[in-house]
């Protein structure tokens, strides 16, 4: 009998299936499917299934597990994704959209006022740092950044170099409508 992935995936199932163990942890046959089509529409399903054989049966699960959240994240938050959300503080973001996914819902990239608005709250305290002694820092918010910027010499992006791209990509765009594209352009060598 074929499994719930499989199944949606309309692939052919066997006993040495490789989805099949993947979504042991998932309760429901609905939510199964709901998740794998989720997961293979984000990752495509060459993909997932090369992600799936490319780790040892024992840790499958624990990698499908990432690979639907991953998904989830960066389909509410597109920048940042799970990582962002996890790091702002906005884990339940994440939870409520792998929720929504195997309810079968649809899910939609947050609203940036909402997204900002959360990043300006204070975030949660986390208890890891307590417990794991990770140390867990949250990244600055939209309103440090300038601080935090001009007390840290080293991360700035401040050259005259980047100024002039800068000001090209602002102008250019203005320049290209009326015909007069700047003939002194410079290009950054990022990869030297």
């Amino acid at each position: 009998m074929s499994c719930n992935g499989c199944r949606v995936l309309r692939k052919g199932c066997s006993e040495t299936c490789i989805i099949r163990p993947c979504l042991q942890w998932i309760e429901t046959a609905e939510a199964q499917a709901h998740a794998t089509l989720f997961v293979a529409k984000f990752f495509g399903r060459a993909d997932l299934m090369a992600f799936i054989s490319a780790v040892p049966t024992h840790q499958r699960p624990a990698l499908f597990q990432s690979l639907l959240f991953e998904a989830c994240g960066r389909t509410v938050n597109p920048v940042n994704g799970a990582v962002g959300l996890l790091a702002s503080g906005n884990w339940h973001i994440c939870q409520a959209a792998v929720d929504t996914v195997m309810r079968g819902g649809n899910l939609r990239p947050i609203q940036t006022e909402l997204l900002a608005r959360a990043l300006n709250a204070p975030p949660p305290r986390s208890t890891f740092s307590n417990v794991y002694g990770l140390q867990l820092m949250h990244p600055p918010t939209p309103s440090n950044v300038a601080e935090y910027m001009q007390g840290n010499e080293a991360t700035s992006f401040g050259s005259e170099l980047s100024d002039n791209v800068t000001n090209c990509f602002e102008n250019c765009a203005e320049n290209d409508r009326d015909g007069l594209v700047e003939q002194n352009r410079k290009l950054l060598n990022l990869f030297v």
